[in-house]
């Protein structure tokens, strides 16, 4: 059983996990605007500083002297859009509790959760989803991937007392966004705003049935 926490507020979590609210999922850009500033993060620009000392550049096949660079170059990478969910591997943590202003803390076995959560591929064929642990990685050293899904599980090493687990759920790239039963197709992606996904089912224990713990700060 592999078991991840979901910190937050109580009035909103607890019907999650009493199956009463969907499990709510958001789009990679929200973690720019989010009120907490300790949690927030521009999710969608991956950025990397190279040490020009340590690292050659070349450009139309010559090498650029580093000498001649006025500063360290710097690239940004762009990671895939898709929805997620940020659980950690810190269990009943009072540091977490205090950073992430939560009063509820919840275990889940992700597994299960990502097993369930994966019959939305039924009604919605195209989508993927993908959990792993968060990599944290120094500014000043090279991206170890350049695949932009598995950028989405890279964060700088600033964030790394968060121990974080993703979920993420891709949507597929050629299709414009959700269709909806009797209105108009909802878009994946709008700009400049936050997009969110709460997954339900009338199956009682849907979500409920993933819970492992629960706890709350002392």
């Amino acid at each position: 059983m592999n078991i991840r926490y979901l910190y937050g507020k109580k009035k909103f979590l607890l019907p999650v996990i009493e199956d009463k609210a969907g499990l709510r999922l958001s789009d990679l850009t929200h973690y720019s605007r989010m009120e907490n500033e300790k949690m927030r993060d521009n999710e969608m620009e991956k950025v990397f500083t190279m040490d020009r000392s340590r690292f050659s550049l070349t450009v139309g096949g010559k090498v650029v002297n580093p000498d001649d660079m006025t500063a360290d170059p710097v690239f940004t990478l762009q990671p895939r859009h898709c929805y997620c969910i940020c659980l950690t591997s810190r269990k009943n943590d009072p540091e977490l509790f205090r950073i992430f202003n939560a009063d509820i803390c919840i275990g889940f076995d992700v597994d299960l959760l990502q097993k369930r959560l994966e019959l939305l591929k039924v009604r919605f064929p195209g989508m993927e989803f993908s959990g792993k642990d968060v990599t944290y990685y120094h500014p000043g050293t090279p991206p170890h991937t350049f695949e932009t899904e598995e950028l989405v599980f890279y964060k700088p090493a600033t964030f790394s007392h968060e121990a974080e687990y993703r979920l993420a759920l891709f949507y597929p790239k050629n299709k414009p966004g959700f269709k909806t039963v009797n209105g108009p197709d909802i878009p994946f992606y709008l700009e400049g705003e936050s997009m969110f996904m709460d997954i339900s089912h009338e199956q009682e224990g849907f979500i409920s049935g993933c819970v492992t713990q629960v706890f709350y700060p002392q």
